[in-house]
């Protein structure tokens, strides 16, 4: 028993120690600079977005191509409209028949008004020779004939009073026909201008020189491309110039501090690994956002900006490393 004890002591002692010095080692890995991935972007560019239909998608019909420069006023997108087109149809027709409906309304409306306007005046002249008769003297009369003169301008001035009253429920009959028909043209109108403005966002024309950048599938990543279909409000394209860039990274939530207390940042492009170059910090987002694809983490949009590149001629989108360091 005594020299079991006495082996595991010897083993014991032969072991190297651990000091505090060797479990901090691994730390070491938290010198190593952040990598972000960055792509070489312009803010002189217009936006290609899947416009907002009826329905919850929409076809991308042509596109421009990427390879081909573009100039203002040029055609560089168009969607499917062919429901939009079919409906602006459909309303022009309407908007046609309750026109003729209202000149129809009209005309019956201003006849029926006519006739109480008759029947008021007809009645009216009645209503006058039976006061005549009426103001005959009884001792000119007979008892009889008196009365019957009486009762005969009671008569008349009833239907003298509901002749009024027809003319006037007449009138109000064709005011509230005509104005709801008025209505009806107004919202067709409407909605027909609606369907006119909405056919004309399904174009989309360059506001600039520049060249086109397709944007990439949110769900899948891969590029959008023409016939595929989208949702409203979709990145489609983009029209850049080759004026005013600028780099742009995600960064993740945790990795903001490293960033923001960086003394040195450069980054190299994908094509020119061997070419590093010095960039700054411009720009980062004050509120983070979450990107589908990268999982349930916050990342900020940073934007990097350069004194000169080293490639002669660079393209929009081109890829790069950003290391961030400190000294």
């Amino acid at each position: 028993m005594f020299n079991k004890t006495f082996c595991l002591i010897l083993l014991a002692a032969s072991l190297p120690a651990f000091s505090t010095d060797n479990a901090a080692a691994p730390a070491t890995s938290s010198e190593l600079p952040l990598l972000l991935t960055g792509t070489l972007q312009s803010a002189d560019r217009q936006s290609i977005v899947a416009p907002m239909t009826d329905n919850w998608r929409v076809q991308v019909q042509w596109l421009q191509s990427e390879s081909e420069p573009v100039t203002t006023g040029d055609l560089i997108a168009v969607f499917d409209a062919g429901n939009i087109q079919a409906q602006i149809e459909q309303l022009k027709s309407s908007l046609i028949n309750h026109q003729e409906r209202l000149n129809q309304l009209n005309s019956e409306h201003k006849q029926a008004v006519m006739e109480a306007e008759f029947e008021l005046n007809r009645r009216q002249l009645l209503l006058e020779k039976a006061g005549i008769d009426a103001g005959v003297p009884l001792e000119n009369l007979s008892q009889y004939d008196y009365e019957q003169y009486q009762l005969e301008q009671k008569r008349a001035r009833t239907e003298a009073s509901k002749a009024a009253e027809q003319l006037a429920v007449a009138r109000i009959t064709a005011d509230a026909a005509l104005s709801k028909q008025q209505l009806q043209i107004e919202q067709t109108r409407a909605e027909l201008n609606d369907a006119e403005n909405l056919l004309s966002r399904m174009s989309v024309y360059a506001t600039q020189d520049g060249n086109i950048s397709y944007g990439n599938h949110p769900w899948y990543g891969t590029k959008i491309y023409a016939g595929v279909t989208a949702q409203p409000g979709w990145i489609i394209a983009e029209l850049n110039r080759k004026e005013n860039l600028y780099i742009e990274a995600w960064v993740h939530e945790t990795d903001l501090p490293r960033l923001q207390q960086a003394d040195k940042l450069q980054a190299r492009f994908d094509i020119a690994p061997d070419q590093p170059f010095a960039v700054k910090l411009s720009e980062l987002a004050q509120q983070g956002e979450k990107r589908q694809r990268w999982g349930t983490a916050l990342y900020y949009k940073a934007s990097f900006s350069a004194a000169s590149l080293p490639v002669a001629s660079p393209m929009l989108g081109m890829g790069m490393l950003i290391e961030v360091a400190a000294e």
